[in-house]
């Protein structure tokens, strides 16, 4: 900035010398210090040819015009099939009578029977299936061990996670509720029939 005013005031001192009667301001267009970067900041534009402009509007040398037809057969105007109709009543006949030998959606008969647990509501009747509660003690009672009064795990009793988880919770509500021990099963319950063997669990011990 120093530099610019400097220039224009020693260029307005040499026209106050000169008494010229309009001073004029003589000083570069651009801000650059040196004419190669005063260049480099200007806006580059490209001194095109004429010749080389009209050359690039006609497009690319390898595009070719479109091919008009004017061969006779272009102009032919070919009649319409009269048997169409025909021919779509005998495809729709032919379908409709295929139809049956199509292979049909059916059930995989090889697929496994899906795995259900002995307290499943599936496996019942609707509003027959026995349903885990605390206040049904000789149903709890048949999954936990006569010895120690726990529950069974889930490789013995072959019960779903969800009923193995309710049964669990059932079982400690009526530990609390003090309608089942905590150390042995009832007596009354030691001769009700067994629901599993617990000396051959139904799934491999996980632990």
């Amino acid at each position: 900035i120093h530099f610019y005013k400097r220039m224009l005031g020693g260029v307005s001192k040499l026209l106050y010398a000169l008494q010229l009667p309009h001073p004029i301001v003589l000083c570069r267009a651009g801000f650059g210090t040196t004419p190669c970067l005063e260049k480099r900041m200007g806006k580059r534009v490209r001194n095109v040819p004429e010749w080389k402009r009209e050359k690039m509007a006609k497009g690319p040398w390898w595009k070719k015009p479109d091919i008009l037809m004017r061969a006779p057969i272009a102009k032919t105007h070919h009649p319409i099939n009269a048997f169409a109709q025909l021919e779509e009543e005998i495809s729709s006949a032919v379908s409709d009578q295929s139809a049956p030998d199509l292979p049909q959606e059916i059930a995989d008969p090889y697929a496994a029977p899906p795995s259900m647990c002995i307290l499943c509501p599936r496996k019942y009747e609707p509003g027959q299936a026995p349903s885990p509660s605390y206040l049904n003690p000789k149903l709890l009672s048949q999954f936990t061990s006569p010895h120690t009064g726990k529950v069974y795990d889930s490789h013995i009793t072959g019960l779903c996670s969800s009923m193995q988880a309710l049964v669990s919770r059932e079982v400690l509500r009526s530990h609390d509720a003090g309608l089942m021990s905590t150390k042995v099963r009832n007596v009354e319950y030691l001769q009700d029939p067994q629901l599993f063997n617990s000396s051959r669990p139904i799934k491999p011990n996980p632990y």
